[in-house]
């Protein structure tokens, strides 16, 4: 008994110890970090007229001019925190100016002696701001530390900072091929972080479609998606027909955006089995005013899929008064009762909509043109009505 006590009083001992220690701990990982905040705020307000300089300055032809006095490393941190910021925001000659200007600060050699610290975290963080900073000197031993590191969270920083700094097409291509057969197969992110090269790489990614590995097919589909100028092989459509859903959403993205359709393609689209396809067809509609193919949203509307028939009927809000019509008749029964309560409720919606957009003679026009067609299918005036001249 007395053996037993004795431990108790000892476990009990240990226990406040070690309480006495992590409050410590944290206490004064608390006050640094207050100490930190507070040396920073002042080293802001230090910078304060020189940040003032360079906002005045930018739009000029003239290089920027470094800070009078050299930098102690704390400065070049807090410096460098909102120079990046900046960069992050601007683009072309403006962006180039504050990169030029980083350099002449120092903060490029800065980063890529961090690179070579023998702590891991130093030389990711080194990596980050090397690939904001667009060092191109700096690539290759980007990609030495990406194939040396373990596959992690962390080999997505050092890929994106390959992209961001690479000169050369075949390296961002080696480099997506690696992360798809190394990562956890995560196109989306994948193609994102290739995206942040300035490099045109349209070729590399039409090179996707027709490999064999579904993920690079994918990142391919996706890198396309913003080239609305670039001419798209027939052979797309064919996608449609992939075993892989992904796939068949992905492609209806790119039809979407980056491809002239025929009518004989939007109709079967309309009618496609995956409905996400289906779906995003009739937003297409809508977002892009095609008038022409309002006709076509009528069946989508009566679709078995609340959200493509939701879609379908936002869609047709969106075409005037030709689409207003098509709800009014789909809300009055005259195709039957499918799609019936979704079009009214759309269609009530669009009145109240109508009148709160007045600016011009031309909205009252098309509203009491509604109103009007209103009237012919349900023989009553709708209760927002309003006598416009």
């Amino acid at each position: 008994m007395f053996i037993n006590l004795q431990a108790a009083y000892w476990v009990i001992g240990i226990l406040l110890v070690l309480m006495i220690i992590l409050a410590t701990l944290t206490l004064s990982m608390k006050v640094n970090k207050k100490r930190l905040e507070k040396k920073e705020k002042k080293c802001l307000s230090e910078f304060r007229s020189y940040f003032d300089y360079l906002q005045l300055q930018l739009d000029n032809a003239d290089r920027l001019r470094p800070p009078a006095k050299p930098l102690r490393i704390f400065e070049k941190k807090v410096l460098q925190k909102t120079l990046l910021q900046w960069v992050d925001r601007l683009e072309g000659i403006h962006r180039q100016k504050l990169l030029t200007l980083c350099e002449d600060i120092g903060l490029i050699s800065y980063n890529r002696k961090r690179l070579k610290s023998p702590w891991s975290i130093i030389r990711i963080d080194a990596a980050y701001h090397l690939g904001i900073l667009r060092d191109s000197e700096s690539t290759s031993e980007l990609l030495s530390m990406l194939h040396q590191k373990k596959f992690e969270a962390s080999i997505y920083i050092i890929a994106r900072s390959i992209a961001q700094t690479s000169k050369d097409v075949n390296e961002i291509k080696s480099l997506i091929q690696y992360l798809v057969e190394n990562g956890k197969q995560n196109s989306h992110l994948i193609a994102d972080i290739s995206k942040e090269s300035y490099l045109d790489l349209r070729s590399v990614y039409v090179d996707f479609l027709y490999e064999s590995q579904l993920e690079l097919v994918k990142v391919g589909l996706i890198g396309l998606q913003d080239q609305v100028d670039y001419h798209l092989s027939e052979d797309i459509h064919s996608f449609l027909h992939s075993k892989d859903k992904e796939i068949r959403i992905l492609t209806a993205k790119l039809l979407t955006s980056s491809m002239a359709l025929t009518k004989r393609d939007v109709q079967a689209y309309l009618q496609f089995p995956d409905w996400e396809v289906r779906q995003l067809f009739a937003e297409w509609i809508g977002n892009s005013e095609l008038k022409q193919y309002a006709e076509y949203l009528r069946e989508g509307v009566q679709d078995l899929n609340w959200m493509v028939s939701r879609s379908s009927a936002k869609s047709l809000m969106q075409l005037g008064t030709r689409g207003f019509e098509i709800l009014c008749e789909l809300a009055s029964g005259n195709d039957g009762d499918r799609g019936r309560e979704v079009a009214n409720e759309f269609m009530e919606e669009e009145l109240k909509q109508s009148i709160h957009r007045f600016s011009n003679l031309a909205d009252i026009t098309e509203y009491n043109q509604k109103v009007y067609i209103y009237q012919k299918y349900f023989g009553k005036s709708h209760d927002y009505l309003i006598k416009a001249t």
